[in-house]
């Protein structure tokens, strides 16, 4: 199986990609144990990709299948200025071990380096131990004393709001 790591090639996803990228998402969905989450189209995406709202890097395997994806965007810290997001690492299963998820991340950081981000940032859920172990395994801090919070779907649509903005 080595062997198939040194033929891996990783290359930024286009359009055309928007299908293996989401299928990945779809992976990760599967292993995260929430596949009914994702509800983002192929058409959503590539519209949101051509808009620059993120970019991504697959890897593909020399029969061209995807088996990799790293997915980036920009976020701000008023504390930091620019922040380098990391939204999505995934690996099919059959290729970890071999190297692949440290090649992704690589990209994400030089990504993050090129776009002059003070530091790259995502999540791992707390359950995921061999993520968490790749993680602190390169380096990485983890922050147990944030807590992620979101607003979403409803909530996020029918929020009531006290004081709307004015015009």
């Amino acid at each position: 199986m080595e062997a198939h790591s040194v033929e891996i090639m990783i290359r930024k996803a286009t359009a055309a990609d928007v299908p293996a990228v989401l299928g990945l998402v779809r992976v990760l969905a599967d292993y995260e144990r929430a596949p009914l989450e994702v509800t983002l189209t192929e058409d959503q995406m590539a519209s949101d990709l051509a808009a620059g709202h993120f970019d991504a890097w697959l890897a593909w395997t020399r029969e061209g299948t995807a088996v990799g994806l790293v997915l980036c965007h920009r976020r701000y810290s008023t504390w930091k200025g620019l922040t380098a997001h990391l939204e999505d690492l995934v690996v099919l299963e059959a290729y970890r071990g071999f190297g692949l998820g440290r090649r992704l991340l690589e990209v994400a950081v030089v990504w993050a380096q090129r776009i002059g981000a003070q530091r790259l940032h995502w999540e791992v859920l707390d359950w995921n131990q061999p993520a968490i172990d790749f993680y602190e395994g390169l380096g990485a801090d983890l922050h147990r004393d944030w807590i992620p919070c979101r607003l979403a779907g409803e909530a996020l649509a029918h929020f009531p709001l006290r004081y709307p903005p004015q015009p």
